[in-house]
């Protein structure tokens, strides 16, 4: 029986213009609605995540950026994993050499040199996918980000690093240049004490090795008195996977690699087919 469900978002909640469907909104809340924990497991930060799912109407906690920050259904902060200070300069050194476009997550905002480089990056996960990327939607959605102030544009991030070098949560890269983002994850992966994972093929996703999503839901299931034999989790990519093996119930995504799917025990329809809400439905039938 399962007591709490796990769902990414982009490329697995979210359709591919970044709402979240009728359908899925109601799957949830029926699962609610029977005592089932809903919680959002993402890479993004709070305020990003925030966004779709007010709009959808939902209330629930959340598991940001990896696993490095959860936050209860009103917002509140349960625990925060930053990357350790002294390895902020080893990683962007590394970025910097490869020509590696990168974003910092600290707090609720996340830092860029170049606005279109997010946009960039959710078109690259949608085009990897299959989709045609609904670019001015999504476009329109990074640009509400920005007028909140959750997304900041600036022209070096040196400043800021020596500032608050101690609250960077996440670092994000991205490149279309695939050898050069191979050389990056190589040498990120010597570094002891980081995970290096990714919500695509041209991405680098990278936190403290403590701040994986499935730490974070072993954790909250844990302190719910909860087995993850019970816990489903769903997802699309890589930065899923700590969940996905760890979960009693795996599911991937349609639109997920083939490796993703090989991972999971069942594999539903793609993002942009509700699939989200078709898995929960699934196991909701034998709990009426």
């Amino acid at each position: 029986m399962i007591s709490l469900i796990a769902i990414d978002m982009d490329g697995t909640i979210l359709n591919p213009d970044h709402s979240i469907s009728q359908k899925n909104k109601q799957a949830i809340l029926d699962a609610q609605s029977q005592g089932i924990e809903v919680v959002i497991a993402t890479g993004r930060s709070y305020s990003e995540a925030l966004i779709p799912v007010k709009e959808a109407g939902l209330k629930v906690p959340y598991i940001c950026l990896n696993g490095a920050e959860v936050r209860d259904s009103s917002g509140e902060l349960i625990s925060a994993t930053h990357i350790v200070e002294s390895d902020i300069e080893k990683i962007t050194s590394i970025l910097d050499a490869e020509a590696i476009e990168y974003q910092l997550f600290i707090d609720t905002i996340v830092y860029t040199r170049d606005i279109e480089s997010p946009l960039n990056a959710f078109i690259q996960l949608a085009r990897e996918a299959g989709q045609n990327p609904p670019v001015e939607e999504i476009r329109k959605d990074i640009m509400k980000q920005v007028k909140l102030g959750t997304l900041q544009q600036i022209d070096s991030f040196d400043d800021l690093i020596n500032q608050r070098g101690n609250e960077i949560y996440k670092i994000f890269g991205t490149s279309f240049n695939m050898p050069d983002l191979d050389k990056a994850r190589k040498a990120l992966q010597q570094i002891p004490g980081l995970a290096i994972s990714s919500s695509g093929a041209g991405n680098l996703e990278i936190t403290n090795i403590n701040a994986q999503k499935g730490i974070a839901v072993e954790k909250l299931a844990k302190s719910k008195g909860l087995s993850m034999e019970n816990v489903m989790a769903i997802g699309d990519n890589y930065n899923d996977l700590s969940m996905m093996e760890r979960a009693g119930h795996s599911v991937a995504m349609g639109n997920a690699p083939d490796e993703i799917k090989a991972a999971c025990t069942k594999v539903t329809t793609s993002n942009a087919e509700d699939g989200v809400g078709l898995a929960i439905e699934a196991i909701l039938q034998p709990q009426n």
